[in-house]
């Protein structure tokens, strides 16, 4: 089965009507139901949960968010190791002329060690060939 990692921007995007990738998210998870396992890490749910609560000003929406990533299993929830860290470091380090932030770097960590070579993310970081990713819906 095909295997995604979903990124914060994915998220967030499923909870806020006005952000500009929220239809292509709902219109992705709709069509792949039960054709892919979906991974995401919980340094990704923390800032998803806290952009939904922050720009949206809905605590609500934040916690039902949580408990959807946390409890219900929207995604196989992949919690942030020592040795993704060690890789995130280093790919933090090697990369320093992207614009990766510290927790893209875990997610990449994490997606190598689990091979999987997609995401669903709304910025261009998870189309970086040198690590070997590619996005399942192209930053239009």
């Amino acid at each position: 089965m095909r295997r995604i990692f979903i990124d914060t921007g994915a998220w967030y995007a499923l909870k806020d009507s006005s952000d500009p990738h929220h239809q292509a998210a709902i219109d992705f998870f709709t069509s792949m139901r039960g054709q892919v396992l979906y991974f995401t890490s919980d340094y990704v749910a923390d800032e998803a949960i806290t952009l939904v609560r922050y720009r949206l000003k809905n605590h609500r929406v934040a916690s039902e968010m949580a408990r959807e990533l946390f409890t219900e299993k929207a995604a196989k929830m992949i919690f942030v190791s020592l040795d993704h860290h060690d890789r995130a470091l280093e790919i933090f380090a090697k990369f320093s002329d992207q614009e990766f932030s510290y927790t893209d770097c875990t997610s990449f960590a994490i997606m190598e060690a689990m091979h999987i070579n997609e995401a669903l993310a709304f910025d261009s970081h998870f189309n970086f060939e040198k690590l070997g990713f590619s996005q399942v819906i192209k930053d239009r």
